[in-house]
Order: C-alpha cells, then structure tokens, then sequence
C-alpha cells in the first residue's frame, strides 16, 4: 500500500504519516493510530507492537480499549476538538466508574 492510500484511508496527511515512519513523532495519538490500523487491517494494539511503541499502552487502560476501538470511528466526521473532548469525557466516565463513584 502506497503513503499517499494508506494516509486516504485513515484520515492523515501522507506528510503526517512521512514524519510518524521517521520516528519525529514520539508519542502519536491513540486515535490516529487506530485510524491506520483499521486502514492496515490489523488491531490498534498489533500496530503499537510492530512499531515498536507498545510502551505507550501503559496510559491506555486494556479494558476501555475495545470501547475506544468502537466509537473512534464513529467519530471520524467530527473536529478534532470535538472528538478529543468526547474521547476525554469518555476516559473520565469510565475513571469514575472504576472508582466507584
């Protein structure tokens, strides 16, 4: 698969995507890249693993994941702002709820 399809398919700049193979993007978004997995085929955490990155799991709680998986691309059409705040108040919901609020 070519930059320029793989950055269609998962809503990114191939510029994005140029920078992100580089290694000049440390720490990419949860969201982004499982925009690029869904457009790989493979599991958001198969793409951290293959990256080389699965450290940056340690700040993704593995029982929201599958959550996450679900509604990121329901929220593709949105602004990024939009989406953050959705996926932020998401991550708080569930905080709370772990803590027994």
């Amino acid at each position: 698969m070519s930059q320029e399809t793989l950055a269609d398919a998962a809503h990114v700049s191939s510029g994005y995507l140029s920078k992100l193979e580089r290694g000049l993007y440390k720490s990419p978004s949860f969201e982004v890249l499982s925009r690029i997995a869904r457009a790989l085929g493979l599991q958001t955490i198969e793409l951290y693993r293959a990256a080389g990155i699965e450290h940056l799991l340690d700040s993704i709680d593995p029982k929201l994941e599958p959550l996450m998986e679900t509604f990121t691309p329901k929220l593709e059409d949105l602004p990024k702002r939009d989406r953050d705040l959705i996926l932020s108040e998401i991550h708080r919901v569930f905080r709370e709820e772990e803590e027994g609020r």
